[in-house]
């Protein structure tokens, strides 16, 4: 019976086959309808053939049984394997998309080309798929771009594990021949020797190379020619084909493709890190921003990069050190230091002159009432800020004197506008000597010569750039009064993710699970969410842990489980929230109970 043929009938009394979509050299697939549970799958037809030859029937059934045991979000699910008279036959999960061969060349007939981010995204999720797979004992020796779906959702599905090998086992050939595509297949593959899971690892690699620069690395209009190009010929350059690919990326693709075994990949799970690191370090740099400089927060990284590995991102926002020019929008030019030292001379001697004016108008005692007066409102709440005065009159610093962080708060000349606004303005009744150039890691508060503290000051950090403005402000700062009381720390949200409802789809018979993050949006790669049952720790949700778990990173709602998956046991769903390297972020989510 020819391929369409089968349109229109019926397996085993169920399952409707509706379209032909695609066969290959073992077997053709359809989609069709399972009205038992109201679903569109896929059916696998084993050519008649291979139906016919028992020693590859009953391989081929073992190692359908295998796959049909793997649960991972980018592998196709294996829901049957069965015989309708001298019909073999397989049923799967169906998948709506394109592969990624489709998605090049419908890409290339617009004259465009897949997006080095698509692409990479693509390959580290397969990497994902593999490497679960060889984990378990699989090798799939057959990738390719017309093997890896992209669904609906932009989600890599590994498809077609038909010639896939159990690991151990003896080496099968169903015809003779050597499995996998010439364009894909691994120097060890096309010798004939024992082939492993990183023969999957160099299928990786020439798939990103495709499609990345829109063809195979290796081509010829001979397959002997290709196959021994395998054997023989360098990787070549993929940026040579396409420029805007990053050196990190071609690192890669080059070490995915290492003829000797023991240079290449040995882990499909390395080869996602790697991909994923390329991917974050090509990302353009996003503004810096500029944190409050009073409660500084921590800034969070941008999505679709890995979160940078700093202190400052790990502690919480009271105790991240405190912001530096690097974290600040870069200042105006300085002026010369000669300027900026006379600028203050003149100023001070201003000040001297004026206050010498009042104290004649006046009379010292009146005029020093008044002043006091005229500082009261900063006066009574300094004491938190203020430089405490000792039983002797201490010297002012000298022009060549630089402060440490030990050392007392210096306040810069009274007539400097400093680039932060401080939290406390007071007129000093002497300034400072003018040269003296204070460094800056936080807002200080500048003392008042004449003003007694009550208490001793609560934070002694000093600056680290003197301020680069030198104009006379006209008018005091908006915040010209301290507090009372020292400002307590912004406490920074902690990323969480929250199930909110779990419900079933009668249609396909999976849950479907609603749920919100907070502080952040997930997103692969970058910061996700692991799915589990609460038959796993939540220790063992994330790696190093065990698992299982599945990782998401969107869309809305999470529908990766069927009924099926649920563990005896399992009376939960939980989610935690995962950073870019799987690890969990402990007490990040919750659980709610199963429909």
């Amino acid at each position: 019976m020819s391929n369409a043929r089968w349109i229109g009938t019926t397996l085993k009394g169920r399952y409707r086959i509706d379209a032909l979509l695609g066969q290959g050299g073992m077997s053709a697939v359809f989609k069709a309808t399972d009205p038992n549970l109201k679903r569109v799958v896929a059916i696998k037809l084993i050519h008649p053939h291979l139906a016919d030859n028992r020693e590859f029937l009953a391989r081929f059934e073992e190692e359908a049984a295998a796959v049909a045991r793997l649960r991972h979000p980018n592998i196709v699910q294996v829901y049957d394997f069965d015989h309708d008279g001298d019909v073999v036959y397989m049923v799967l999960e169906f998948v709506a998309g394109e592969t990624l061969s489709q998605r090049v060349q419908r890409l290339a007939s617009g004259g465009r080309q897949m997006p080095v981010a698509e692409a990479v995204q693509a390959i580290s999720q397969a990497c994902d798929a593999v490497d679960y797979a060889h984990q378990r004992g699989l090798v799939h020796r057959d990738i390719k771009p017309a093997n890896i779906m992209i669904d609906i959702h932009g989600q890599a599905i590994l498809m077609d594990f038909g010639i896939v090998k159990i690991l151990g086992g003896d080496r099968h050939t169903a015809t003779g021949a050597v499995f996998g595509t010439a364009h894909y297949m691994s120097p060890e593959q096309v010798r004939g020797t024992v082939v492993d899971h990183r023969a999957d690892i160099y299928a990786l690699g020439v798939t990103l190379y495709e499609l990345l620069g829109g063809r195979p690395p290796f081509s010829a209009e001979s397959v002997m020619t290709v196959i021994m190009m395998h054997l023989t010929d360098p990787v070549p350059d993929i940026r040579a084909a396409r420029a805007d690919v990053p050196p990190a990326v071609k690192q890669v693709i080059d070490r995915a493709m290492a003829k000797d075994l023991a240079l290449r990949y040995q882990s499909a799970a390395a080869m996602a890190a790697d991909l994923r690191a390329a991917l974050a370090g090509a990302a353009a740099p996003q503004p810096a921003a500029v944190a409050d400089p009073v409660t500084p927060s921590r800034t969070l990284p941008a999505q679709g990069t890995a979160a940078p590995a700093t202190p400052s991102t790990a502690l919480p926002a009271a105790m991240s050190p405190a912001p530096t020019r690097a974290a600040a929008v870069p200042p105006p030019p300085r002026l010369p230091r000669a300027l900026l030292v006379g600028v203050a001379v003149a100023l001070v001697g201003l000040i001297i002159a004026v206050g010498a004016a009042i104290a004649t108008m006046g009379g010292s005692a009146a005029d020093s009432g008044g002043l006091a007066k005229g500082v009261s409102a900063t006066q009574t709440s300094l004491a938190v800020g203020a430089v405490p005065p000792t039983s002797t009159a201490a010297p002012l610093p000298t022009a060549t004197a630089a402060p440490t962080r030990s050392a007392p708060t210096v306040a810069p000349a009274a007539t400097v506008v400093p680039t932060e606004p401080p939290t406390a303005t007071v007129v000093p009744t002497e300034p400072p000597a003018a040269t003296v150039v204070p460094t800056r890691s936080a807002p200080t508060v500048a003392p008042a010569a004449t003003v007694v503290p009550t208490e001793p000051p609560t934070a002694t950090a000093v600056p680290t750039e003197p301020p680069t403005a030198t104009a006379v402000p006209t008018e005091p700062p908006t915040a010209t009064v301290a507090p009372t009381e020292p400002p307590t720390a912004t406490v920074v949200p902690a990323l969480s993710v929250r199930i909110d409802a779990i419900s079933v789809d009668s249609y396909t018979n999976r849950y479907v699970v609603e749920y919100a993050t907070y502080a952040y949006t997930e997103q692969l790669p970058g910061v996700h969410v692991h799915f589990f049952f609460d038959t796993v720790a939540p220790e063992n949700a994330g790696v190093p842990g065990g698992g299982p778990w599945i990782l998401y990173g969107g869309p809305r709602p999470f529908t990766g489980y069927a009924l099926a998956d649920r563990p005896p046991g399992a009376s939960q769903l939980c989610a935690l929230v995962a950073n870019d390297d799987h690890s969990i972020q402990p007490g990040s989510g919750n659980c709610v109970a199963l429909p």
